[in-house]
């Protein structure tokens, strides 16, 4: 969807009549139209809208992927924490040193 198209480095056989002349595109008159009617400071407006509308969708994209970043980061940090505090526990459950040292830590005794 938001890919970059480029022109291709040889047009298509197609893009030529059998006499090897390019083939001309013909736009409808409201296109001759619109095109006229356009002048310096016009096209600068458009240009700046253009502009504001790239960078809204830069900082967009941007600002999703440090959404997504942080949310895996804290849950990553939350899961990490609730396993390392069950082995811990499990550990202060079978060696006396680390269960007072775990009753220091925690504030409470068992």
């Amino acid at each position: 969807m938001n890919a970059v198209r480029q022109a291709p480095r040889h047009p298509p056989e197609r893009a030529f009549d059998p006499g090897g002349r390019a083939r001309t595109i013909r736009f409808p008159h409201f296109w001759h139209a619109y095109v006229a009617r356009q002048t310096e400071p016009r096209l600068a407006v458009l240009d700046e809208l253009v502009d504001a509308h790239v960078e809204r969708r830069v900082l967009r994209r941007y600002l999703r992927r440090l959404k997504h970043a942080t949310l895996f980061a804290f849950v990553t940090a939350a899961a990490a924490a609730h396993w390392f505090s069950d082995q811990i526990a499990w550990l202060t459950e079978r060696m006396p040193a680390l269960r007072a040292f775990w009753a220091l830590i925690t504030g409470g005794s068992r």
